[in-house]
């Protein structure tokens, strides 16, 4: 058979050095003669300049190669790519973190096999910008900017836009945040410039999987009139989407059944152990008879629910013999907190939401998340227990990953070189910025801007002039801000430069 091969030419940049990295730059096809168990090869090389184009005997060479190579059935393949997202799982709530009460068999099974980050932190406390981040790379505050600069663009161009009544334009403003990712570089749409078909599973606030950059999806949309009606809110959350696991999993099954021969991204991001916590008999039975507080007992079989959906996904790609050539990520959107003896059940605020210290606030345990690479037989199992990462760095270790160039405007970092033992981030903090906080009446939160600042040892918190500063080392719950005015006033100088470096729009310079 022959094997359609596209060639670029390499360019080392300023995040990692993969070996075999892609750009725009398409030098062109060649059909290679190839083994059948070798048809999946693709080998990209990235073209630096003119000068390496006349290099006639290097491309002679390197094709003389590439067909030695096809003959082999070690031949470079990209990987397929899975991103299991959780939804509103604590940190501490999973075998591997050291729960003795959780029961996460699956996910101890990626973490104990894959590349684990204790210190990993989502970029917001609640779920629709912290997947915005996962989506396209950027932190929250950047997201905004970039979409508000679109936006302003869009109503300048219609002049029926100013006609509007003020209700009418709050509409409109409403529909175009909505479907605002469009205008975004994601992540399944750079993939999919390289050869990647995608599918868009679990939660996703974005209107449509297209939206996204996704080939395919479940969350399909909703028409303008449904906007406030009965069950909307759900649609809204992802429609069919958040179906995922709690009613079905064979659309994401059937989706990598129809790719088994073509490399995929697959975005899982059921709804769990988000609410409602009614997990069903089989995953409660395990804490039924135990001594634990109600609320706790269904948080954590609604946690061994999500485990097990992880399992069937796992599960199917081993029957399918996909798990070789698969890089198996997980993160969660935002923390939770539910100690197994508190009972929240008889509080809607704390037990819509996690605790008094888990989602919509700004404690520690809102953010911090397991970070987990796991590809078998190409990352060796480690724990890197001392290196501060984000969700913000997995768009430029995926992208890495699948030989993509990492665009010079993410603000994250390839987490690659670390994996692979080639190299480290220089980071000695993560800074963030929220825009929606704890209310005491309303489980969605109200407006309110708060930072932080984590480092290894210190999680520092402001908000409206409000701080607080813990001792993650010591004792993470005990504001400690008194005893240290000269951290304070560091970590606030650190916030104003953070905030004032990434509060423009990156993606078009002519709208900043």
């Amino acid at each position: 058979m022959n094997i359609k091969v596209r060639l670029y030419f390499h360019r080392i940049n300023n995040h990692s050095e993969p070996a075999v990295n892609l750009s725009k730059y398409v030098l062109g096809y060649w059909k290679i003669p190839c083994s059948e168990g070798a048809k999946r090869g693709h080998f990209q090389l990235q073209r630096q300049n003119q000068g390496f184009i006349m290099l006639r005997g290097f491309i002679v060479g390197l094709l003389l190669m590439l067909g030695s190579a096809c003959s082999s059935p070690t031949s470079i393949t990209p990987p397929n790519i899975v991103l299991i997202i959780g939804d509103d799982h604590g940190y501490p709530y999973f075998g591997f973190t050291g729960s003795a009460h959780v029961h996460t068999p699956y996910m101890d099974r990626l973490a104990h096999g894959g590349a684990l980050f204790t210190h990993g932190h989502t970029t917001d406390n609640h779920c629709r910008p912290a997947l915005q981040t996962l989506s396209t790379g950027l932190f929250p505050i950047q997201y905004a900017a970039q979409m508000e600069a679109f936006k302003a663009r869009e109503q300048a161009g219609d002049p029926e836009y100013r006609q509007l009544a003020p209700d009418e334009q709050a509409q409109w403003d409403f529909l175009y945040e909505a479907n605002a990712m469009r205008e975004f570089e994601t992540l399944p749409g750079l993939l999919s410039r390289v050869g990647y078909v995608s599918f868009q599973a679990g939660k996703w606030w974005e209107q449509s999987f297209a939206n996204g950059g996704f080939t395919e999806g479940m969350s399909k949309g909703w028409d303008p009139d449904e906007v406030g009606q009965p069950g909307f809110f759900g649609k809204l959350m992802g429609g069919d989407g958040v179906e995922l696991v709690r009613e079905t999993s064979q659309p994401v099954f059937d989706f990598i059944d129809r790719n088994l021969d073509t490399p995929f991204f697959l975005w899982y991001g059921p709804s769990l152990p988000h609410v409602p916590l009614n997990p069903p008999k089989a995953y409660y039975a395990r804490y039924r008879d135990t001594n634990l507080s109600e609320s706790a007992k269904e948080y954590y079989g609604n946690c061994t629910w999500f485990d097990a959906g992880v399992g069937d996904l796992l599960n199917h790609l081993e029957m399918r013999g996909l798990l070789s050539n698969t890089l198996i990520v997980y993160v969660n959107d935002n923390g939770w907190e539910q100690p197994p003896f508190e009972e929240y059940k008889d509080v809607p605020i704390l037990y819509n939401n996690g605790g008094p210290n888990g989602k919509l606030s700004l404690h520690d345990q809102t953010f911090r998340t397991p970070i987990i690479f796991n590809w078998p037989g190409t990352i060796n199992d480690a724990v890197f227990d001392d290196i501060l990462v984000s969700s913000v760095d997995l768009v430029p270790t995926l992208l890495d990953y699948a030989g993509i160039e990492i665009p010079e405007y993410l603000p994250g970092a390839s987490l690659r070189p670390v994996i692979e033992g080639r190299g480290g981030i220089q980071r000695d903090a993560l800074i963030g910025r929220v825009t929606q906080m704890r209310s005491d009446t309303d489980p969605m939160g109200k407006r309110q801007t708060g930072y932080y600042v984590r480092t290894l040892q210190w999680h520092f918190t402001s908000t409206e002039g409000e701080v607080q500063l813990f001792n993650v080392e010591e004792n993470p719950f005990e504001d400690v801000s008194a005893d240290h005015p000269e951290l304070i006033s560091g970590f606030l100088e650190q916030i104003e430069d953070w905030r004032e470096e990434f509060s423009s729009p990156v993606l078009d310079p002519s709208l900043q």
